[in-house]
């Protein structure tokens, strides 16, 4: 069942189409971004890009917070309407936004008042772009779960918009307001506009509302829900980010930067792939409230994502080295076989954080235990063999390969034996 005039399309052509939208607005976006931070590093001295750089990632320091409300209001508000109980989701929607908005003005309010201090611990010119990027915080926190709402109800058509408008009115912003001479503050004043663009965006498109409530969702449940997202998203932060700092911490400066870039564009595959992420969750959280496996779900994002990895590695291999040449310059010319060899590691991954997420969904936890413990041995591993670039790629490979072997054989093990979903409260394990 449904809120009140919704409309939502839970067929595979809907789901299908759904998800080429919003996989077709994170290239977009993600694209914006790139071409944005090119800008930036060719109009800023390398110091003020430097500062910049570290503004979005101080942002990604709280990027599990998010995720964490994000899927956790996927979660519970896709069970509760799934079983026609849409006042329960908006209850827990209003909650969960109250959550974001003290979680984000203590960030905030840390990272404004605190601003001199951070600009003389991280040698940045100013402290003003730190107080600039704490007035967006809340917002950026808020609208987390406003696209986790939109996100369960499957309403992939303002999801996808939202992408649109953050990318459009940063890149806008801060285009403009750094050619006219606003430097690193500008470029923080785009990062923090985007965010009340965004939520603008999904607050109007959540505008839905019911009275008809059931049981009511359980916040011991949802803490502990939120625990376990906690654990597939830190796993997540390790592997996507890990292997940069040991690249920066034991190559040479000129063999990090390298190495940044074919991380760059490789990791492209990863939000390709987390589009597809984001269609199955909320699709299998419905069915499994209702009692229904989804197998076959599952089994079409896989093929999806291999399908992205596919096309992104080869595409790299083709044309990998020449486009970076192009656009970064002729040193950059013959990473066309690392390019690829990343792409496919991240392939890997991002299949087995596709399975992890599918099963939190169904609120079991074991796969995505595995990622975190797969994420902690590959950082044991990068510690001590880091000697080149061939070696980074090397043991992610062997790491993510490992990972879905396990994840496959566990599948396997497991195939012919179901759980019934219990509803409307359920066990966290």
């Amino acid at each position: 069942m449904r809120p009140d005039g919704e409309r939502t399309t839970s067929t595979g052509r809907g789901l299908a189409t759904g998800g080429s939208m919003l996989a077709a607005a994170m290239l977009v976006a993600n694209a914006g971004n790139y071409l944005l931070s090119l800008f930036l590093g060719r109009v800023l001295t390398p110091a003020e890009f430097s500062d910049a750089n570290l503004m979005v990632t101080t942002l990604f320091g709280l990027t599990s917070v998010a995720l964490c409300l994000q899927l956790v209001a996927v979660r519970f508000i896709a069970r509760s309407d799934e079983l026609g109980f849409p006042g329960d989701s908006d209850l827990l929607a209003r909650r969960l936004r109250r959550v974001a908005l003290v979680s984000g003005a203590v960030a905030g309010l840390a990272l404004g008042l605190g601003a001199p201090w951070w600009s003389a611990t991280f040698q940045t010119a100013s402290p003003w772009p730190f107080v600039i990027l704490a007035a967006g915080i809340p917002f950026w926190l808020v609208q987390a779960v406003e696209r986790g709402v939109l996100q369960a109800r499957l309403r992939f058509a303002p999801l996808a918009l939202s992408f649109v408008v953050e990318m459009v009115t940063r890149v806008g912003i801060g285009v403009l307001i750094v050619s006219l001479g606003g430097g690193v503050p500008g470029a923080t004043v785009a990062l923090s506009a985007s965010f009340v663009a965004t939520y603008a965006v999904v607050r109007v498109a959540n505008s839905s509302r019911s009275d008809r409530t059931g049981d009511g969702i359980s916040l011991a449940e949802v803490r502990a829900y939120a625990g376990l997202v906690s654990v597939l998203l830190i796993g997540q932060i390790i592997v996507n980010n890990s292997d940069i700092f040991v690249a920066k911490a034991f190559l040479t400066p000129t063999e990090a930067g390298v190495y940044a870039a074919v991380a760059l564009v490789g990791r492209a595959v990863f939000f390709l792939a987390w589009s597809v992420a984001t269609v199955v969750f909320p699709v299998v959280a419905r069915r499994h409230a209702a009692g229904r496996e989804s197998p076959e779900v599952v089994r079409t994002g896989i093929a999806a994502v291999v399908g992205i990895g596919v096309v992104c590695t080869a595409g790299a291999l083709w044309i990998g080295g020449p486009v970076l040449a192009a656009v970064l310059g002729p040193a950059y010319g013959g990473l066309s076989v690392p390019m690829a060899a990343y792409a496919g590691t991240t392939t890997l991954f991002a299949v087995g954080n596709l399975v992890a997420s599918y099963r939190l969904s169904q609120s079991r936890a074991t796969e995505s235990w595995l990622l975190l413990c797969a994420s902690l041995v590959q950082l044991v591993l990068l510690l001590v063999w880091h000697r080149d670039m061939a070696a980074l790629i090397a043991v992610q490979s062997i790491t993510m390969a490992v990972l879905v072997t396990v994840l496959g054989a566990r599948a396997l093990a497991g195939r012919g034996t179901t759980t019934p979903a219990r509803a409307p409260q359920e066990a966290v394990s």
